[in-house]
């Protein structure tokens, strides 16, 4: 997705959520001053199909269906899939998801795409120094080395990135955007924005698999 198709979709999405828009611009400064690598790392995977992974429920049986492509997984999935299947091709992660289990599968072989927005300067500052050969990744304003391919959460930010790279066919596996996989420490607030934030998922993979000439329909595997 270009940058000015993308800006008009971030102004709804953050105005939707609260966001502070200099927090993210602020973030992605830190991030980029700290990972500068080029997107070239990831053209192994370009025009092959792709496997995006998400942490939706029936993952175990959905993930049988992986099979000839690379695999993409959104940071919440990561312990699940390497239970299962091991060390994944690339990772999109914002922090958020099991950080030792994030650095274990970056030293085994996995790239990571390292993203940042206003809520994870923090954990930007603190953990990068363990990921030197990740790609910075914004919601905000791009630069050369910081890239900004569309989608929001980390599952949607995994599709968008494959389709930059070419992917012939993009599967969606686990993607559940109807119920939230609460954790132990949502309260009321974190449920409603994160309902909030997967019904910006679902309306933004719409729009990549539109743009992709293909059908939308939900499923525990979703092709686009």
């Amino acid at each position: 997705m270009k940058f000015c198709e993308w800006f008009p979709l971030y102004l709804r999405i953050t105005d939707s959520l609260g966001i502070n828009r200099t927090e993210d611009y602020t973030s992605s400064m830190e991030l980029h001053r700290l990972i500068h690598n080029d997107i070239s790392l990831l053209e192994r995977y370009r025009g092959r199909n792709a496997f995006i992974i998400g942490n939706g429920p029936d993952l175990e049986d959905a993930l049988t269906t992986v099979s000839g492509g690379y695999v993409v997984v959104a940071d919440s999935a990561i312990d699940t899939y390497m239970e299962l299947r091991g060390i994944p091709d690339i990772i999109v992660s914002d922090l958020d998801g099991n950080i030792e289990s994030i650095i274990d599968s970056s030293r085994k072989g996995s790239s990571i795409v390292l993203h940042a927005h206003g809520d994870n300067r923090e954990k930007i500052l603190h953990y990068a120094k363990y990921f030197p050969d990740s790609v910075a990744t914004t919601q905000n304003i791009p630069l050369i080395h910081l890239y900004n391919f569309g989608g929001f959460s980390d599952g949607d930010r995994a599709a968008f990135l494959a389709d930059h790279l070419g992917a012939g066919i993009i599967t969606l596996i686990g993607f559940d955007f109807n119920h939230v996989n609460k954790k132990n420490y949502y309260d009321s607030n974190s449920m409603i924005r994160k309902s909030i934030k997967l019904a910006w998922a679902k309306y933004l993979l719409n729009c990549l698999a539109n743009s992709r000439g293909s059908d939308f329909t939900e499923g525990s595997v979703i092709e686009i």
